[in-house]
């Protein structure tokens, strides 16, 4: 089979999308099923598992700006599906799997020429240019009529998760019977091999103060305005202007992009570390005591369940797919995203009591390997692939 997608771990920078293609890939071929890659040139080291074809992107605009996302990538889209037609036509793939509009090209192409029997599921991720607002909308309209088009030219559209099914058909006009949920996942051999086995000294010997932090609150991602870390910033502010969370807390930011700004009384307490290793990220999900994730719209949310895989109890938004993840109450506390207010609130109550966060931990850690690891996940993956070929069969 075909994973069509322009960005994969580790030939990519790491992002949730990059990690769930890489898994899934050898969690397939783990089951004895061939995939080949095609993506954009690899712009970092690393061994993708099976065979990779790389297809030209173009040269212009900053990876992943709106320019580019707008110009590049639908043409990219489009050598892609290019590409992956060959591949059909030549015996060598049954089923076309396609990241976001990645989809369009081999779409079009299969609308035109009835031979291109593959089916072709479509995976549109966190589908932000759907649910982003004021300019950034606007500059992002081609980019949304085209993942529309993608969408109605796939056999299956995917819903990473249960939380966020009824949002493809709303956002992306498909009908409901084409909706397939399922959920990008974790992968519990390769988290317990990236964490250093004295993870806390390990952390502790990366980032200054923390070995005298009685508190750690850790958020991940990339620093994006959409992505909340604003809207922590200001709740901690709050509950350490009213003395709640002690005199030693710490906040640690993981990922790339430009920190929020701290109001001073708070801003010695932060520590923005960029982007990080993985042995690094998982030694501070060990380290750490609360992970908050206020993000205003999401996708599925693998650091969410990376965090609670780590044993952390969770302070999140009801956002995309983290309610499939966070029970509220039971595994951490949900709040609406960008209400500061209840965000401090929640975080407070999970400062005041190191009890309620063991129990929260050990209840995420239970439901993220139960539910979430990618050995359980694959298994209907093949299904749903099994189902189009059965109908494109009959």
């Amino acid at each position: 089979m075909a994973l069509l997608t322009r960005a994969a771990h580790p030939l990519h920078p790491p992002g949730g999308m990059e990690r769930a293609v890489f898994h899934l890939a050898r969690h397939l071929q783990a089951r004895g099923v061939d995939t080949v890659l095609l993506t954009r040139p690899a712009t970092e080291g690393g061994s993708f598992p099976g065979r990779v074809i790389e297809v030209p992107y173009g040269a212009g605009r900053r990876h992943g700006s709106v320019l580019d996302r707008t110009l590049r990538y639908p043409a990219f889209s489009l050598r892609l599906g290019r590409e992956a037609a060959r591949l059909v036509r030549a015996g060598e793939v049954d089923v076309v799997d396609a990241q976001g509009l990645t989809a369009l090209g081999y779409g079009r192409l299969r609308a035109q020429d009835a031979s291109l029997r593959a089916p072709l599921v479509m995976n549109p991720q966190g589908m932000e240019e759907h649910q982003t607002r004021g300019l950034k909308r606007l500059a992002l309209t081609r980019l949304r009529s085209l993942s529309r088009e993608a969408a109605r030219l796939a056999d299956r559209v995917v819903a990473t998760d249960e939380a966020t099914r009824a949002d493809v058909p709303r956002l992306l006009g498909v009908s409901e019977e084409k909706v397939a949920v399922l959920p990008n996942g974790i992968d519990p051999d390769e988290i317990a091999a990236a964490t250093p086995s004295d993870a806390r000294a390990f952390a502790e010997a990366a980032v200054p103060g923390l070995r005298d932090a009685d508190l750690v609150l850790l958020s991940v991602g990339r620093l994006e305005a959409y992505k909340g870390f604003g809207d922590v910033a200001a709740a901690l502010e709050r509950l350490h202007a009213q003395a709640a969370l002690g005199r030693q807390w710490m906040w640690l930011i993981a990922g790339a992009g430009s920190a929020p700004r701290v109001g001073d009384g708070a801003s010695g307490h932060v520590r923005a570390l960029g982007r990080v290793t993985d042995q690094l990220l998982h030694a501070l999900y060990a380290r750490a005591d609360l992970f908050v994730h206020a993000t205003r719209f999401e996708g599925s949310s693998l650091v969410t369940l990376e965090a609670m895989a780590h044993g952390l109890p969770v302070v999140a938004t009801r956002a995309g797919g983290i309610p499939d993840k966070v029970a509220d109450g039971v595994t951490g506390q949900l709040v609406e995203p960008a209400d500061v207010h209840a965000l401090a609130v929640a975080i407070g109550a999970m400062a005041r009591s190191p009890e309620a966060r063991r129990h929260m931990g050990e209840a995420g850690r239970t439901r993220a390997l139960e539910r979430f690891a990618w050995p359980v996940l694959v298994s209907r993956q093949i299904a749903l692939y099994e189902e189009l070929l059965r109908e494109a069969r009959g």
